[in-house]
């Protein structure tokens, strides 16, 4: 058996498209002509895409007639070579019911020669010497991705298929009290969202200083913590400050003294190191690195969710990884959605980090999904936006009965403003027991934590 070619198969998937009307339809989101490995299968397939797209027929004579007009008839082998195409399906040999899997069997070759390709591509390039190494690690990144692009062709799904999904969510759901996504570590937040779902991208915004690193962490540490593995690409803090802010938020002594541990008393030292032999347990792993290619990012998710079983990835934050682009508008636009791709084919949970621009009312005006800076593909790339808000008073002190989490969007349910406040002692995010004073009690559903709205 070949490596590199499986001409059987090839043979037989032409041969149902032109025996089989219905396998022709299968076939044609399955495959493109590039997929088949034999020159005269690609040409064959060109001609039956061709016919389909026109609505005309597709069988022997109407593929021999349009390889005649093309000039390629004899190049492919003649009207005995098409005529032998279907042999196998009109011997009772291979099945027109049979043909997604054949479709299978010619696109993992065909992935095998992409990979072939993309290494004799590299040792070109690591031969060269006016190649960098970086380049040359970035060409085969590129090349791996956009192979595992082209291997996620999948054809519709049948509902008799999608509903039993869709009643173990519902039950997961109940169980769960609401969640059947992972924990964001806000209660409220998980019953309004049903928690971040595989295949998410959700997106926080806000100032600098204004939550939004704090919530990340919150969001790793409650997963650490429920045992979901998580990788945190910390792109503006380092490892060690990431570690501290876990401890703060896990331990009895108060985010201030661990930035200035002599504050803290001897007799806490013991209870901290128990937190931090707590915290070591946790399947959570920090990338630190200062700044990252798009295809860096990627490559090491991949990584990580294979070796390591990842189910959530946190990018803080968005505009600290680089990408290709005109401008800075058009790199943002390709991160996000470089990002949405990852969580959909690799089936996890991504959540991106991006500032917001400034506010023309000043730094207590309430952020809107209008001030996602630079690029309003954020927007349309997220599952969910959420935007923090944290009033300050005249002193510079904030104000925890204004404190809000805005939910801008929310394709699972409602929008609204969660009330929350910040605790500084934890650096995280709290629901608050009662609504605040002066708020419009119609409009916001304090049990569930989320204003409803009539869905489009």
């Amino acid at each position: 058996m070949n490596a590199l070619h499986n001409e059987d198969a090839e043979r037989t998937a032409l041969g149902c498209a032109l025996s089989d009307e219905q396998s022709l339809y299968r076939l044609l989101p399955l495959l493109e002509a590039q997929d088949f490995s034999f020159d005269s299968h690609r040409r064959i397939y060109s001609v039956v895409v061709e016919l389909a797209e026109a609505g005309r027929p597709v069988d022997e004579l109407t593929v021999t007639n349009a390889l005649i007009a093309k000039g390629q008839l004899e190049s492919i082998g003649g009207v005995a070579y098409v005529a032998t195409l279907s042999s196998k399906v009109d011997a009772g040999l291979a099945r027109v019911t049979n043909i997604e899997h054949y479709a299978e069997l010619i696109l993992e070759k065909a992935r095998r020669r992409q990979a072939r390709a993309a290494g004799q591509c590299l040792v070109g390039a690591a031969d060269d010497i006016s190649v960098s190494t970086a380049e040359c690690l970035e060409r085969i990144q590129q090349a791996l991705l956009e192979i595992e692009a082209t291997s996620g062709q999948k054809t519709a799904r049948h509902v008799q298929d999608i509903m039993p999904e869709v009643l173990r969510e519902l039950e997961t759901q109940a169980a769960n009290q609401g969640l059947v996504g992972m924990p964001t570590g806000i209660p409220s937040l998980d019953r309004a969202t049903g928690g971040i779902r595989k295949g998410e991208l959700w997106t926080i915004g806000a100032l600098p200083g204004r939550g939004k690193t704090g919530l990340a962490v919150q969001v790793t540490l409650a997963n650490g913590t429920a045992r979901v593995p998580t990788l945190d690409f910390s792109l503006e803090m380092q490892d060690l400050e990431i570690g501290k802010r876990f401890l703060a938020a896990k331990s009895s002594v108060p985010a201030m003294q661990i930035r200035n541990p002599r504050m803290i008393s001897q007799d806490r030292w013991l209870g901290l190191a128990e937190t931090a032999a707590e915290i070591a347990a946790y399947p959570i792993y920090v990338d630190a690195r200062p700044s990252l290619k798009i295809q860096e990012l990627l490559a090491t998710a991949r990584l990580f969710v294979r070796r390591h079983q990842v189910q959530l990835i946190v990018v803080d934050y968005l505009r600290l990884v680089n990408a290709p682009g005109r401008d800075l508008r058009d790199r943002v636009g390709n991160v996000a959605n470089a990002l949405r791709q990852l969580a959909k084919s690799e089936r996890i949970g991504v959540v991106l980090l991006s500032q917001l621009r400034r506010p023309d009312g000043g730094i207590n005006t309430k952020p809107s999904m209008l001030d996602l800076k630079e690029s309003g593909d954020i927007e349309a790339h997220s599952h969910v936006v959420l935007l923090p808000y944290l009033p300050v008073g005249e002193d510079g002190r904030p104000i925890p009965d204004e404190q809000f989490l805005i939910i801008g969007k929310n394709r699972n349910g409602g929008l609204g403003s969660l009330p929350v406040y910040f605790d500084e002692r934890r650096l995280q995010f709290l629901d608050r027991a009662e609504p605040p004073r002066n708020m419009p009690t119609h409009s916001v559903d304090y049990s569930s934590g989320i204003h409803q709205r009539e869905q489009d």
